[in-house]
């Protein structure tokens, strides 16, 4: 009896301790996994804190920059002979609300221009103190903060001019206060600026501003916050605790306050910690009905199996609990069993000699593979994939020869030898009609029933093939061309940061020399030609940047560059403004056509463009014809009506059409059916409204086969009309179309 009592205790001991185990260790993961999840969604806070402030101090530098370009541009209008001051100043006031005012001050502190005369003696005085007086040429210098009964302060931007006198903007600064505004619309940061002081210069609450509040007067920040560029708390425990971050700009004297409320990040993750409250209260529920469970339907039953089995084995009379419970239906299950087990055991050996001769990785497998008769070449076994890859059923493949496949003449296969296997590539076709092209490699085995059987692992190699010839194409394009591109960083004819494979061909100078300190690009402008280019380019950038015209490519007049060995050549010039933000210019590309290399390549051709010439058209067409004038380039030129005038060799070879069944055939020619007519009536207006259009697309070549393409087509103009157009393309690595011809 003691023997029984101290097994039910082990059993007991045993079932509830793995309950009591399995609920700790659950109640513990979900204090962890709450944990975790809260610390996420603070470092979330914690990231969007950071974007925002990094948001508003990128945009309050690029504001100073853009201030600061203005007034430099303004200072080489003012040099100009012509300057009209009151045109340039009503045109800076006009297209950007946050000037004020522009003045001229001469060396003695008097003004001299006020573009408001309201405001001329309102800082009469102020410009008489001669503020910058002790500044450097050229340095560009900043008021502190005027607050005149409006929540918007501003102050004076200045710069000190070659000849002694000082032009100074007045800056009401509405667009900071528009972008704090929109940060919190879309991060719900609350962010706000603050001069080396602390006094806070722009608050989305005006009485902070005007009141002449200091950081100190919000938050219980440390006096080194200034110097320590991290995430912190201030006030906490009082109701207006928050989590904050500060970023200085030294340059401009401020400093960037981004902050979040504490109590709103509780009350944002309320829901969070009632679902993981909700789990654990649900979770002590179903232990203690589990444990009542497993004491009546698990320990009691196994209890009463020991008793009878005790009850046996003494001897004693079981048939009153033999019938309890239906025992006698333990021989049919016992049947049932092994049956099972037969049927299991049958089908583990077929497993295992299908396994034997194919192996597992036929069916699951991310490999092409085929096993053929090694004499005849019949498919006796395909992968998954090998039926994927030729979109054949597996009952399709194995009726078919390996001979079947190919798309290729076996004569001009090229065998190679790797130990025992044979490599070599070919076409294939596939169920679609498609040809591709393959690797495949070949071993023979002999299996122990003296069958001889082919291993074949095929690897498709069209994508491979196509981009290794068009990165080839593209080398010899670049090695020809006679465009070379150089790229400044932010403004024409300052730091390069790349040039051109072609820029040692078309000038003379290794790159290596192109990037040393040595090297300034201005010294090989002619200097005939570097203030007219210069000028020019300096207008349509300050038009870019005045939002009046977002125009990313522009042409320049012609001229002339100094070649190492002093030759002068003539360039057309393309400018391109790079813009990640769409306001403000990073990056120039420059591009350079050499008028002489273009006219020698465009002879090359062979084509017959003279035919179309016409003395109106001017530099515009050559240039346009020198672009595109590369014998490795597909060319082709084509009427406003839409028909073939001239083609090149190269045209000829991709699309299978010789020049004389191209010439007077309507464009549609090469329609591949693939795009339906809105896609080309797009394409159209496109080309007729900005004279260009680059795009990829699906063509059909002579022999029906559809391919891609990267298109380019060009507007060549008459006056205000176009003539004709100049098309060029080259092929893409192959990929399947949304929607197939016929669809």
């Amino acid at each position: 009896m003691a023997k029984l009592s101290a097994s039910k205790n082990s059993l007991t001991r045993a079932v509830l301790g793995k309950v009591y185990a399995v609920f700790f260790v659950t109640a513990l993961s979900l204090i962890c996994a709450a944990g975790f999840g809260l610390n996420l969604k603070f470092e979330g806070i914690k990231e969007d804190i950071y974007v925002a402030n990094s948001n508003f101090k990128i945009f309050i530098k690029e504001r100073a920059a853009n201030i600061d370009n203005e007034l430099k541009l303004i200072e080489k209008y003012i040099e100009a002979p012509d300057f009209d001051a009151k045109a340039i100043f009503d045109f800076a006031v006009k297209n950007n609300n946050e000037y004020k005012a522009f003045f001229i001050a001469n060396e003695r502190g008097e003004i001299e221009f006020a573009s408001d005369k309201n405001l001329r003696d309102k800082y009469f005085a102020f410009f008489l103190s001669k503020p910058w007086n002790n500044e450097l040429d050229g340095k560009t210098s900043r008021s502190e903060f005027i607050f005149d009964k409006s929540d918007v302060p501003s102050r004076f931007v200045a710069k000190k001019m070659k000849n002694g006198k000082t032009i100074a903007a007045l800056v009401h600064f509405t667009a900071i206060y528009e972008e704090f505004a929109r940060g919190y619309e879309e991060l719900g940061i609350s962010s706000f600026a603050i001069d080396k002081g602390g006094k806070i210069v722009f608050h989305q609450n005006a009485e902070l501003v005007l009141g002449r509040k200091n950081i100190f007067d919000l938050y219980s920040v440390d006096a080194d916050y200034l110097e320590k560029s991290e995430v912190k708390f201030a006030n906490l425990g009082s109701p207006n605790s928050v989590i904050y971050y500060i970023q200085s700009i030294p340059e401009i004297g401020l400093a960037v306050v981004s902050s979040y409320p504490i109590d709103k990040f509780l009350k944002e993750n309320l829901l969070f910690l009632l679902i993981c409250a909700a789990f654990l209260a649900a979770g002590a529920f179903f232990t203690i009905y589990y444990i009542n469970f497993a004491k009546n339907s698990i320990i009691k039953p196994i209890l009463s199996i020991r008793n009878i089995l005790a009850k046996a084995g003494r001897g004693e009379e079981i048939k009153a609990y033999a019938n309890f419970g239906s025992i006698k239906e333990f021989e049919q299950i016992l049947n049932e069993i092994v049956k099972f087990h037969d049927d299991f055991v049958q089908k583990k050996m077929n497993f295992e000699d299908y396994s034997r001769k194919f192996g597992f990785l036929f069916e699951k497998g991310p490999f092409v593979m085929l096993l053929i008769d090694a004499k005849s070449g019949k498919i006796i076994e395909a992968s998954t994939k090998a039926c994927e890859f030729y979109g054949l059923s597996y009952e399709e493949i194995k009726n078919k020869n390996l001979a079947e496949l190919n798309a290729s003449n076996l004569t001009d296969v090229t065998i190679q030898q790797d130990g025992e296997a044979q490599i070599y590539e070919m076409t294939h076709f596939v169920a679609s009609g498609e040809v591709k092209q393959v690797s495949i490699r070949k071993q023979n085995y002999e299996l122990p029933g003296g069958e001889k059987i082919g291993f074949c692992v095929i690897k498709d190699v069209t994508k491979s093939n196509a981009l290794k010839k068009n990165a080839q194409k593209q080398s010899e394009i670049d090695a020809n061309s006679p465009m070379f591109s150089v790229v400044w960083k932010d403004r024409f004819i300052g730091e390069i940061s790349s040039v051109s494979d072609n820029i040692e061909s078309a000038l003379g100078y290794k790159k290596s020399e192109i990037f040393s300190n040595e090297f300034e690009f201005k010294n090989i402008i002619h200097p005939d030609d570097l203030y007219r280019l210069t000028n020019e380019f300096n207008i349509k950038f300050s038009l870019f940047n005045a939002v009046l015209l977002k125009k990313e490519n522009e042409s320049l007049q012609t001229c002339r560059l100094i070649r190492k060995n002093l030759e002068v050549i003539n360039c057309s010039v393309f400018i391109k403004f790079i813009s990640k933000d769409g306001r403000t210019v990073d990056e120039v590309i420059g591009y350079f056509i050499d008028s002489k290399l273009a006219a020698n390549l465009t002879a090359k051709t062979g084509m017959e463009i003279a035919r179309l010439n016409d003395d109106k058209e001017g530099a515009y067409k050559n240039t346009i014809l020198s672009l595109f004038a590369n014998a490795q380039e597909a060319i082709a030129v084509v009427g406003l009506d839409g028909v073939f005038l001239d083609a090149n060799e190269a045209f000829c070879k991709i699309s299978g059409y010789s020049k004389e069944e191209a010439i007077g055939k309507p464009s549609n020619l090469l329609r591949s059916g693939v795009h339906d007519d809105k896609f080309y009536e797009n394409m159209w207006k496109i080309l007729l409204k900005n004279g260009f259009y680059s795009g990829k697309i699906y063509n059909k070549r002579k022999s029906g086969e559809i391919y891609l393409e990267q298109l380019s087509i060009a507007a060549v103009y008459n006056g205000s009309k176009p003539s004709y157009f100049v098309a060029a393309f080259h092929e893409l690595p192959w990929r399947e179309p949304k929607i197939k011809p016929g669809e």
